[in-house]
């Protein structure tokens, strides 16, 4: 037996950790093989597809269970199903941060409402549109400024506007030329709304369907909605892919072609708020 032999013999702790950190090492590599692989590989090992989401009724809220629910996560969940894809966690996150988590592989898909842009398809893969939406404001009830519209905001040096940090309606304050200093940034719907009842903001720019299912469910008499007159194109939210994730973006876009725009898909939707023409037709692409 050399001397090699007997210095581990007598220290049978130092063997057992040099046997305990290749171990580890190996286990670690395997790890992040299967991070590195796309999302259908990695739920075929056994791990389940991550959706990264921000509430904002009624595209995605909570439930009295709290579970999540809304118009995005059910689409997606019929979808998933159709596709044999049944395990799947969700990760709450700010709207803001939801590309950032997705690019960083801490998310696999986006479910919440996010509109389909042309800086955001620079980052990711978007399927088609699950709806077509169009702005609206949210103002005080008397809509005490006569604010109809986001030249007003420019217009009037005391009005204050209320946005989504991350959001399309960011975009279009800007594009119409809103001064940044009467932009307020919120992380939801939730709290910019009690900034405006509180008297903090003046307006609250958000989809029309978003604002209309919160005043019937909030406090309706202390709200006014009104319609925001912009040159944009009604907005089209769809689920955001990494580019990398092709496989899974194709799947999920294919099966949301004779899904979208259907019978089914109006009567899955309807009770958070979407009529028929808040739906593209079945063969509409994501255009937007």
């Amino acid at each position: 037996m050399g001397q090699g032999s007997i210095f581990f013999l007598k220290r049978p702790y130092l063997v057992a950790a040099i046997f305990l950190a290749l171990l580890t090492s190996v286990f670690a590599f395997s790890v992040l093989e299967i991070g590195g692989e796309d999302a259908l590989t990695r739920y075929q090992h056994g791990l389940p597809l991550r959706v990264g989401y921000a509430l904002e009724a009624p595209f995605v809220m909570l439930d009295a269970d709290g579970d999540v629910t809304g118009e995005a996560p059910e689409v997606l969940r019929h979808v998933l199903h159709t596709l044999g894809l049944e395990h799947v966690v969700w990760l709450h996150g700010d709207f803001g941060s939801l590309i950032r988590e997705l690019e960083s592989g801490r998310i696999d898909i986006i479910a919440a409402g996010m509109f389909v842009t042309a800086k955001r398809r620079e980052r990711v893969l978007f399927s088609r549109p699950t709806a077509l939406i169009r702005p609206g404001l949210l103002v005080r009830r008397g809509n005490p400024l006569n604010l109809l519209s986001l030249t007003d905001f420019s217009s009037q040096s005391g009005a204050r506007l209320a946005v989504i940090d991350g959001s399309i309606e960011q975009q279009q304050a800007h594009a119409a030329g809103v001064p940044g200093r009467r932009v307020k940034f919120f992380p939801d719907e939730v709290s910019a709304m009690a900034a405006l009842r509180a008297g903090q903001t003046d307006g609250l720019l958000l989809s029309a369907v978003s604002l209309r299912y919160l005043i019937d469910r909030d406090d309706a008499e202390a709200f006014e909605l009104v319609a925001a007159q912009t040159e944009q194109a009604p907005g089209a939210p769809a689920f955001a892919f990494r580019r990398q994730d092709s496989r899974l973006h194709e799947q999920v876009d294919q099966a949301l072609a004779s899904f979208i725009g259907s019978a089914e898909h109006l009567q899955l939707v309807e009770k958070f708020g979407f009529v028929a023409s808040d739906l593209p037709r079945a063969t509409e692409e994501s255009e937007r």
